[in-house]
């Protein structure tokens, strides 16, 4: 799949509480204004028109439920919360969006939940860590015993594997207390 690409991938992997919005915001500040910011238009959780970290930092960025025309005229992208990125909540397939984007020369860094609450991967990273120039992969700290977590748990079970939460509903968990929800 690398063979008519000109744009790099990373792709920046884990479970909630990891960091991952911090680290894609620190690769967009060192890009400027080439940067243009991308985040799910379903994920309402902050203000619509940033994507913000639990370390206060953030960066201005467009919601979208589409790949949008604005993407051709930057050389540079981040995109937050890839896994909200498919349908209803998408339209189209953005891996192929992402990929049309690196065939043009973008370098584009895309940021994610690897798994789900019940620790099954996300399509869409699976597909783009796939092919990814580089993988970065963060873990979390356990919000029990404070060890190194992998996992994202849900306190309670609402039957949506798209959902978007905070600390209400969401917890990072190692593998010896990661549970399925009640």
């Amino acid at each position: 799949m690398r063979r008519n690409r000109q744009g790099t991938l990373t792709v920046i992997a884990g479970p909630m509480f990891a960091g991952k919005s911090a680290a894609l915001i620190a690769r967009a500040r060192q890009h400027g204004d080439a940067v243009l910011a991308l985040k799910p238009a379903f994920d309402n959780r902050l203000a619509h028109d940033v994507i913000a970290s639990r370390d206060s930092a953030s960066i201005p960025a467009l919601a979208i439920a589409a790949w949008p025309s604005e993407a051709a005229a930057h050389p540079v992208l981040v995109l937050d919360e890839a896994q909200f990125m498919a349908s209803p909540h998408y339209a189209g397939d953005v891996v192929a969006d992402i990929m049309d984007a690196l065939a043009q020369g973008a370098s584009v860094t895309v940021g994610g939940l690897d798994t789900d609450y019940l620790r099954r991967p996300f399509e869409i990273m699976t597909r783009l860590a796939s092919v990814a120039d580089e993988h970065i992969r963060l873990q979390a700290r356990c919000h029990v015993c404070n060890q190194p977590a992998i996992w994202t748990a849900k306190k309670h079970d609402t039957g949506e594997v798209l959902e978007v939460g905070d600390t209400e509903l969401y917890e990072a968990r190692c593998d010896i207390h990661w549970t399925p929800p009640e």
